[in-house]
């Protein structure tokens, strides 16, 4: 699937009512779910690379909270699949580190996927408690990037 086509399939999901879509085409599998905030297909076309994002950020739950973590926390996960980078570049320092505050706007990490950079961004004020996921390492839809604290 090219990117001309994964762009037409997300404007098409957005307009539906469905919550969640899989599409199979050739061997290849993208899944789509709504509720993440994610940018449209429509801004990164215009941009014509990736645009900042939100990072997608997963409220507390006492049912799913592992042993030991504070009521305080929240977990930042991954709202597309792609590659994990705590820096802009390999030879950058990292965005955040464990301890550090960040401000809403404030890029904390970057995905890549199809050979875009996606920036994400803080949603709001935060502290990162803790960062969870390993740099250059591939990561899920939903895979817990960081621990973090509204600050």
């Amino acid at each position: 699937m090219d990117l001309k086509e994964l762009y037409t399939l997300i404007e098409r999901f957005e307009k539906t009512g469905l919550s969640e879509l899989t599409f199979k085409k050739n061997g290849e599998e993208v899944t789509l779910k709504k509720g993440v905030p994610a940018a449209s297909a429509a801004a990164l076309a215009a941009a014509g690379s990736a645009a900042p994002l939100p990072a997608a950020v997963v409220g507390r739950s006492p049912s799913a909270e592992p042993a030991g973590r504070a009521s305080d926390v929240e977990v930042i996960r991954a709202p597309i699949v792609g590659t994990f980078y705590r820096s802009p570049a390999p030879d950058a320092p990292p965005f955040v580190e464990k301890g550090d505050r960040a401000k809403k706007g404030q890029t904390i990490c970057v995905l890549e996927a199809m050979k875009l950079m996606n920036e994400f961004q803080a949603e709001f004020d935060l502290e990162i408690v803790g960062i969870l996921a390993d740099n250059g390492k591939m990561v899920e839809f939903g895979t817990p990037l960081f621990e973090v604290r509204r600050a």
